[in-house]
């Protein structure tokens, strides 16, 4: 009978000790609520990890207006892994550290001229990180971006992901989440970009600003690409919907477009041994300006003139990131080894060792059919 007793207290001894830690843990006051983690390399090969997250404290709550910015904290921790370095935060603030409302990752420079391989399987195997974080790289370091101030308050992580989101409506902004990157490592591909950010002041204010795309090849920082070339970019990653593009026409003129919707198709032949990429663009695009005052006549005569020019321009702009690109960055960011193995198994196989070399001689062309929808309050019939 006392046996029997002395399981059942230690039974319910070790229930409610379970219970209270999971209460303990359920209590957002005792959670490290994160909404952006940045990672650096410290020259002793030590990760630098800086962790801004909302500030939970009484005292800042207290002040808190639902109108205005959360209460914003910052936390920089060191450790052999980017795991032990966020853990030790608990040491600091006492509370469990909690991934699920995590903004964006951003990269620094001394990881992204690096072997990212370490960096990225602790965000791919840890649980509780959310697949759909976006990831971004650093002009400099990651953690300059995170404890960026304009004023009093800090730049916050949910407005560097408002931002970057902003790729929905504007294709000069790239975007990559976890889960994109995971997908081209389980394909093959080691190759991809992310947006560049860095931090801009003007006039004693200061942003952070997206100034770019970077280029990955294996994994490393090659390059860095403008805004502008983003767009065509966007373009062969079959991601461009409603943003501008504006190009010359007729001599001296001016159009600025708004494309509709967007659609790239590859299509991969071997000629004498050597890849043929063939990409087609389809576009539909109403035109948002023309230079030269208000005139239908004019615009109905020229429409034409401004769909072959803008043809033309997408072309030679797209074709000319591709060349550069491949011979220039050696970086397959777009994926055409993918295009390889999926179409061409046998020569894929041949020539694994060598596919850089390959995708450096291969063969780039581009054919856009542009659809003029509407010039005005008209649509074209």
């Amino acid at each position: 009978m006392r046996k029997a007793g002395i399981v059942l207290l230690s039974f319910l001894l070790a229930f409610y000790t379970f219970n209270s830690e999971e209460i303990y843990k359920k209590d957002i006051r005792n959670r490290l609520v994160i909404q952006g983690i940045g990672i650096d390399i410290e020259n002793n090969g030590e990760y630098l990890v800086t962790i801004q997250a909302i500030d939970t404290s009484n005292q800042a709550t207290a002040s808190y207006d639902s109108a205005s910015q959360p209460p914003i904290k910052t936390y920089e921790v060191k450790g052999d892994t980017i795991y032990t370095a966020i853990k030790s935060v608990t040491e600091i603030e006492g509370k469990i550290p909690l991934y699920s409302q995590n903004r964006i990752i951003i990269l620094g420079k001394s990881v992204t001229e690096e072997n990212m391989a370490d960096v990225i399987d602790f965000f791919v195997r840890d649980v509780e990180n959310s697949s759909s974080v976006y990831i971004a790289a650093a002009e400099n370091t990651a953690g300059e971006i995170l404890n960026t101030k304009n004023g009093e308050k800090y730049i916050t992580a949910e407005s560097i992901e408002t931002e970057i989101s902003a790729y929905e409506y504007d294709a000069q902004i790239f975007n990559i989440q976890l889960y994109d990157l995971i997908n081209r490592y389980n394909s093959g591909t080691k190759d991809f970009a992310m947006p560049l950010l860095s931090i801009k002041e003007k006039e004693s204010e200061k942003s952070v600003e997206i100034s770019g795309t970077a280029l990955f090849n294996s994994t490393k920082y090659r390059e860095k690409i403008s805004k502008e070339e983003t767009l065509f970019l966007n373009i062969l990653y079959n991601k461009v919907n409603n943003t501008a593009l504006a190009y010359d026409y007729n001599d001296d003129k001016k159009v600025s477009l708004n494309i509709v919707n967007s659609k790239t198709a590859r299509k991969l032949t071997l000629k004498n041994g050597v890849p043929y990429f063939k990409i087609y663009v389809e576009m539909q695009a109403d035109i948002s300006e023309i230079s030269g005052g208000v005139s239908t006549k004019t615009e109905v005569d020229d429409i034409e003139k401004i769909t072959l020019a803008g043809e033309r321009y997408i072309e030679n702009e797209t074709k000319k990131l591709l060349h550069s690109l491949y011979r220039e960055y050696n970086s397959d960011s777009v994926g055409l080894a993918r295009l390889i193995y999926i179409c061409e198994q046998d020569f894929y196989k041949k020539n694994e060792k060598n596919l850089d070399s390959v995708l450096q001689n291969s063969i780039y062309e581009v054919e856009v059919n542009l659809k003029i929808r509407r010039m005005g309050h008209e649509f074209i019939t």
